[in-house]
């Protein structure tokens, strides 16, 4: 639960990850979605770009799109509902998904 509204949020983790010059245009140019919450850099390295952040609900459409923007980048997500945890990663708009209901 979001104690400030009330409302269920999904916990995520991205990992970016490509050449070093796409991934530093990338950093530079790209701006978080207004519905990203208490976003944190976990790891800013040459070829590794990892982050974690809260939002209503698992963001697979809006990074599916990001990921036809950056073809040279591969990002993965990392995400947990109150029911549900999942992985995806996403390719040039190719979306793999994998989730489990607890």
């Amino acid at each position: 639960m979001n104690a400030a509204n009330g409302n269920r949020s999904c916990q995520c983790r991205l990992l970016v990850i490509g050449p070093s010059k796409p991934l530093q245009s990338f950093d530079r140019k790209e701006v978080w979605p207004e519905e990203f919450t208490e976003v944190e850099p976990l790891e800013l390295s040459p070829m590794r770009r990892s982050w974690q952040f809260s939002t209503p609900k698992p963001p697979l459409p809006y990074l599916r799109t990001l990921s036809t923007r950056w073809p040279l980048l591969m990002f993965f997500l990392d995400y947990e509902t109150e029911r549900v945890k999942g992985l995806a990663s996403f390719k040039v708009g190719k979306v793999r998904q994998y989730r489990v209901t607890h």
